[in-house]
């Protein structure tokens, strides 16, 4: 059996780009985020989404905090339900006067006759995805000082490697 990768309250901070104090709001007003304790690993890869949308709509589009307070739940739910490939070819799609969420392909997004928030899901996910797998590249090792020595039996016997 597969066990999933889960992230720290930190780690999760991290990669979605959220200051401490900004989490720590952000956990009154979101449900989900709140089984989150201490540094235990605790969050699955789509709470990672889930967040990351959630800074989306905050920064970018001026959404508060409290007003996804309503969809919350089926946005982690959603995001913690399906891989991330069919979630970066998807848009999700918040109707937050209804407090509704789903998930939707590009002709299906503007079905709904209410105000909505659509939000594509392919640039959040690269962006997490380049999170997690940015390793810096090693420096280059220093030449030794000193010419390789011989060790062990080589060494005994004088005879070269």
């Amino acid at each position: 059996m597969r066990v999933p990768l889960q992230y720290t309250p930190g780690q999760l901070r991290a990669l979605v780009g959220i200051p401490q104090e900004t989490f720590r709001h952000w956990k009154k007003a979101l449900g989900p985020l709140r089984r989150g304790r201490g540094h235990s690993p605790c969050f699955a890869p789509g709470d990672l989404v889930a967040v990351a949308v959630a800074r989306v709509l905050v920064t970018d589009i001026g959404v508060r905090i409290g007003a996804l307070e309503q969809v919350a739940d089926t946005l982690f739910r959603i995001c913690n339900c399906n891989p991330w490939p069919a979630l970066e070819r998807s848009k999700l799609v918040l109707d937050l006067r209804q407090g509704e969420a789903w998930l939707a392909a590009d002709q299906d997004s503007a079905k709904h006759e209410g105000a909505t928030v659509i939000v594509p899901l392919g640039g959040i996910i690269a962006a997490l995805r380049a999170q997690l797998v940015a390793i810096e590249a090693p420096e280059d090792q220093d030449a030794l000082p000193f010419p390789p020595t011989p060790v062990g039996s080589l060494a005994k016997s004088g005879r070269q490697a």
